[in-house]
């Protein structure tokens, strides 16, 4: 079992880069069902499944939770996941729902996304909750939660820059600006955290 306060914030990172890559390849997987790549995107995807599943459970979450509860803003990073995992949901169910009605119609990448969103963003809601309760193994998801969701608002980012490059398409200042505040809502708690580990660290 993996213990000491300083390890579940690597391993955390390491987790939040699983939900990313487990994010991505539901996506890719979705996209490009009938190509050469979708076998290698799904046995991606199974490995990363497998990893994060052996990572989690390796973790001692009640230890964790011990040298963590009130170093770290539970409730503030709970209720950041609870409310915008609520409201990408809806979203994502929203879209569904015009796709089935016929009122849009939705291309491969748009479709890919949402089937994303119904896998990971139930996960936010439940790690908030967790998060919320302070339970014991929210100190071991929800920082990696939090990391996941600031690596989709970075990725977003970086697109809006090279955009411009790739494409014709002219640097979209008014999405960067609103992408780039609402990445700062998952920052400001990730890094609340990481500043909690290291504080419970020292007190060792």
């Amino acid at each position: 079992m993996v213990g000491p306060a300083w390890q579940v914030d690597w391993s955390a990172l390491l987790a939040g880069a699983l939900f990313y890559i487990i994010y991505n390849y539901i996506a890719y997987s979705v996209a490009m069902p009938f190509t050469l790549l979708f076998i290698p995107y799904l046995v991606l995807l199974v490995l990363s499944v497998t990893a994060i599943f052996r990572l989690l459970s390796s973790m001692d979450s009640t230890a964790i939770q011990q040298r963590l509860m009130g170093a770290v803003p539970e409730r503030f990073a709970g209720g950041l996941l609870i409310g915008f995992g609520g409201l990408f949901f809806a979203r994502a169910v929203g879209q569904m729902v015009s796709a089935f009605t016929g009122q849009v119609s939705f291309a491969g990448p748009e479709l890919a996304v949402v089937a994303a969103d119904f896998v990971i963003i139930p996960v936010w809601i439940i790690g908030g909750v967790m998060l919320w309760r302070r339970q014991a193994f929210s100190y071991v998801l929800g920082p990696g939660l939090l990391f996941q969701s600031s690596m989709l608002f970075i990725g977003l980012l970086v697109f809006f820059i090279l955009q411009p490059f790739l494409t014709a398409t002219p640097f979209p200042m008014e999405d960067f600006v609103v992408i780039c505040i609402m990445g700062l809502v998952f920052f400001i708690p990730l890094g609340l955290f990481v500043q909690g580990v290291l504080s419970a660290d020292s007190r060792i």
